[in-house]
């Protein structure tokens, strides 16, 4: 499953829960497009990801073309993981073959909310900080 919006300014909030089929990446790639497409400036996005464990292969490697083919709309982009150490080991494999060192991981929110919060508007940051209390992410370590 998964979900897209852009709720305020150039932010795109994407949240991916597992399982997610090849179908549904494949989905999730036209829609991302079409949502990046109608934001006027690079975006900003953050994603929740930290209830995964790991994508099929083939999941892993649509979202991964995804990633790519989006470089050029994209400011920065954070990403939450949690404490799954197999997915750890392969997002990390993703987003470096994404190639864009503006997308990180984090594990602590906190650090994701000041990372993107040096670029983004007031009302950009308090949105990431909605997003992430509506998703239930704990200030402190994912729990």
């Amino acid at each position: 499953m998964y979900s897209i919006a852009n709720k305020v300014g150039r932010l795109v909030e994407l949240t991916i829960v597992t399982p997610v089929s090849l179908d549904e990446a494949q989905r999730a790639f036209i829609e991302v497009r079409a949502c990046i497409q109608s934001i006027s400036a690079k975006i900003v996005g953050v994603s929740d990801l930290s209830s995964i464990d790991i994508f099929a292969p083939e999941v892993a490697d649509q979202i991964t073309r995804l990633m790519r083919s989006h470089n050029v709309y994209m400011e920065r982009s954070a990403f939450l993981i949690g404490d799954a150490p197999t997915f750890g080991l392969q997002f990390m494999r993703m987003v470096r073959e994404a190639g864009n060192p503006a997308r990180r991981i984090f594990k602590r929110r906190v650090e994701l909310e000041s990372w993107l919060g040096e670029i983004l508007t007031l009302e950009e940051r308090e949105r990431v900080h909605t997003y992430l209390d509506e998703r239930g992410v704990a200030r402190g370590r994912i729990t």
